[in-house]
Parts: C-alpha cells; sequence; structure tokens
C-alpha cells in the first residue's frame, strides 16, 4: 500500500489559450523524490568542491564573501535551474519530469520564483512532508508551490526524442492554415505522427490517402492539398495552437 502511494499518477489535461485539450501523465510521488535526492547530490558536491577549493587558499582567515557566493549558489540552484532548462533540473532530467503550466502558457520566472520561495515550506523545514501530502491530497499531483504558481509536474514520454519534438515546431509569425487542428486531441496527434514515421521510415506513402482522409472526416476540413503536405501542415498547425 505503501509502495502504491509513491508511484501513484494519473492523466492530467492541459488546455491552451486555443482550448487544445493536451493530456500528458503526472509525476509520481516517488519520481519527485528521487530528483530531490538527485538534485540535493549535487548540491552537496558543489558545497564539498567549494570547501576543498577553499581549503587551497592560501590565507589565513577564510574569505567571507566566497561563503557568501557559495550559499548564494547552492540557495539559487532550483531557481536557476527551472528558468534556464525550462522547468527541469538535473534531478528532473534525470527522472524524466518536467514543470509545466497548467493552463499550456510557457514556463516564467515568477512561475519559477513562487515554486522556489514556497520550497522552504514544501521541502526544506518539513524534509518533504508537506509536499508528499499536498502532492497526494491534490488532484493535480501539486505541493503548495505548484498551487501558488499553477504549475505540476509531469512525466515524459521516453519514446520522445528531442528530434520528434521539435520537428514541426513553428515560428511566432506562422500563421495557421487550418484552425481546425485544434479539434484533434493529443491521441489523434500521436497516431499521425506515428503514421508519417512509418511513411517516412519504409517510403509507404500509400499510408497517407486513407490518413488524409480520416482527419478530414474529424475535423471537418475541405482542402485539394496532396496528402503528405496537408498531414505535415496539420501537425504544424496543431503544434503551433497547442504553444501560443
Amino acid at each position: 500500500m505503501f509502495v502504491e502511494i509513491f508511484i501513484f499518477t494519473m492523466n492530467i489535461s492541459i488546455s491552451t489559450a486555443h482550448n487544445v485539450n493536451i493530456d500528458y501523465t503526472s509525476a509520481g510521488v516517488l519520481d519527485r523524490i528521487l530528483a530531490t535526492l538527485i538534485d540535493g547530490a549535487f548540491q552537496f558536491g558543489l558545497l564539498m568542491l567549494g570547501l576543498m577549493f577553499i581549503g587551497f587558499l592560501n590565507t589565513v582567515s577564510t574569505p567571507t564573501w566566497f561563503f557568501v557566493i557559495l550559499t548564494i549558489i547552492i540557495a539559487s540552484y532550483h531557481l536557476f535551474c527551472e528558468v534556464v532548462f525550462n522547468g527541469r533540473s538535473l534531478g528532473k532530467y534525470t527522472m524524466r519530469i518536467q514543470v509545466v503550466k497548467l493552463n499550456g502558457k510557457k514556463l516564467t520566472f515568477w512561475d519559477c520564483m513562487l515554486r522556489w520561495v514556497f520550497r522552504l515550506v514544501d521541502i526544506s523545514i518539513s524534509s518533504g512532508a508537506v509536499a508528499v501530502i499536498s502532492i497526494i491530497a491534490s488532484k493535480q499531483m501539486q505541493r503548495l508551490g505548484d498551487m501558488a504558481a499553477g504549475t505540476t509536474v509531469i512525466k515524459l514520454d521516453k519514446e520522445v526524442t528531442l528530434k520528434q519534438i521539435s520537428e514541426f515546431e513553428t515560428p511566432e509569425e506562422y500563421q495557421v492554415v487550418f484552425q481546425q487542428a485544434a479539434l484533434l486531441s493529443d491521441k489523434d496527434i500521436k497516431i499521425i505522427k506515428d503514421v508519417l514515421r512509418e511513411v517516412h521510415k519504409n517510403n509507404n506513402y500509400t499510408l497517407l490517402a486513407p490518413l488524409s482522409k480520416k482527419i478530414k472526416e474529424v475535423t471537418g476540413i475541405e482542402t485539394s492539398m496532396i496528402p503528405l503536405e496537408f498531414v505535415e501542415t496539420i501537425l504544424k498547425d496543431h503544434s503551433h495552437l497547442a504553444n501560443n
């Protein structure tokens, strides 16, 4: 029973500004604890390296400024990582989890700041007890910092590579061709990408016609665009609508 609670996850649906619902699997309590332990080990390593450096200094008294800098670096580790690496620290990267906004928008500095400030209560003072209790009790698997920032932590799909994620990313000035792409669910998009991957892998372009027909049936789109161009456009449109 104890183990089941800590590996428990749930599906979280995140709505974007264009009402595109994207389903994610929440990060389990155990994943988040292990990520925190990994980060803690890294911070401890930084502390040891700093103290070793002080030991090599040929001075009578240890410089106060060095202690101040070292303390700031270690204390701001989580804030720095989540801001710079889009919601991921070394521990989160290792455990394949990431902080995301529940409204589908990009994580901001202030979101990360709120999570960092509440970390003092969630984790530091309570040794993680408050965080564990709030994550288990919350419908969106959130600790107090997540609730304040409107964020949660999700488990990343191991099968998704960086190339697959960025393949259909679009610039901000991109003009959506088919607004109906927003009608496609996250599961629909995954199927479309899987089929398109199969097409390119085996040069089996006969799969494109029925795929294109099915997309048109679901979305009500009418176009004379050739199947390959149509499918790739749909994926770009959906990506742009989901991320802007």
